[in-house]
């Protein structure tokens, strides 16, 4: 399926008038579900193959390792031009947008190969598909120091939507959407940013793969105007993303993670710009020695009844 840039998975945002009403549910949700696959899912698999495949937007930056990972993690970035997404505008109209004061994206994307095993240095596909398909939330929350907590705002029942975007394509099915935020901290002086999204997710019907959306949610009316200067010691800030975790031929399982940000406040975008890549990066770290010590817990809550971790007795296995 060819490329083309839309008007949802942005860093400018989804605005609240765009989502289904609270009751909505089923194929009432599919024209959205749909047309935020249409985007991300070009968007991502265009990343190249091999870092040498000079025809791809995605350009490698650099290989990072790590104590807690057995698998390199791969660093790519790529720039949506404010042309680019000008023309988006003035095609779609989004709200709350403003083709003149629009700016280029700047994309940093990572992506790692890893054994499909509950042991340490790696994870099992059923520790993938519960931290980052099933509690995605909630597993970030528990494995990454600086977000200080979650809030949930609603959840639409996606049961029964099934999007095939071509005929003859995979079936993408398993879906949730969820409206959502969670409160980062950072160094003092600054302050804690809060980070409003929409998120989907879903998974590809006969085969191991999976794709979360997390789009940055707009603020409406007196919201937005207070999210310019922030409120009280937070502000807020804005993130969209896009990660597939699929199955490779030969058992391993590659994770895929871009996003573009905009933390807000006082810090330059230049040096946003310069800390994501290292940022992103680490997460694979941060999370494999997470799910090492997780998975020896009788208790975990995240954990729970998958063999290997959560109530299993934390043995180290490959996963079949």
């Amino acid at each position: 399926m060819a490329e083309e840039y839309g008007p949802l998975v942005r860093l400018w945002g989804i605005h609240p008038s765009q989502l289904p009403l609270a009751g909505a549910k089923g194929d009432d949700l599919k024209s959205l579900l749909t047309s935020i696959l249409k985007e991300a899912l070009p968007f991502i698999r265009a990343v190249p193959a091999h870092p040498s495949d000079a025809s791809s937007p995605w350009k490698p930056k650099a290989i990072k390792t790590f104590p807690h990972s057995t698998a390199k993690v791969q660093l790519y970035e790529r720039t949506v031009t404010a042309e680019h997404l000008r023309a988006v505008v003035e095609e779609h109209h989004p709200i709350g947008v403003d083709a003149r004061q629009v700016n280029p994206e700047t994309w940093s994307l990572r992506q790692s190969v890893h054994d499909n095993a509950a042991r340490s240095g790696t994870a099992s596909w059923n520790e993938f598909t519960r931290c980052f398909k099933e509690q995605h939330a909630e597993a970030e929350v528990a494995f990454t120091p600086n977000i200080a907590g979650m809030e949930r705002h609603h959840e639409w029942d996606c049961a029964g939507v099934e999007v095939e975007l071509e005929a003859g394509d995979v079936v993408w099915v398993d879906w949730t959407l969820r409206s959502e935020e969670s409160v980062h901290h950072l160094p003092k002086p600054l302050q804690r940013r809060v980070f409003p999204v929409v998120q989907a997710t879903a998974s590809v019907r006969g085969r191991r793969e999976f794709l979360v959306v997390q789009i940055a949610a707009q603020a409406e009316g007196d919201k937005a105007r207070a999210a310019a200067t922030g409120s009280g010691d937070t502000v807020r800030a804005a993130y969209t993303s896009v990660e597939v975790v699929r199955e490779t031929a030969d058992g391993k399982i590659e994770w895929t993670m871009g996003t573009a940000s905009n933390a807000g406040g006082v810090l330059p975008a230049w040096m946003q710009r310069m800390a994501v890549p290292g940022q992103i990066s680490k997460d694979v770290n941060v999370f494999m020695h997470w799910i090492a010590t997780e998975r020896q817990k009788k208790d975990s809550e995240i954990l729970r009844g998958l063999e290997g971790g959560g109530g299993g007795g934390g043995g180290e296995q490959a996963e079949e």
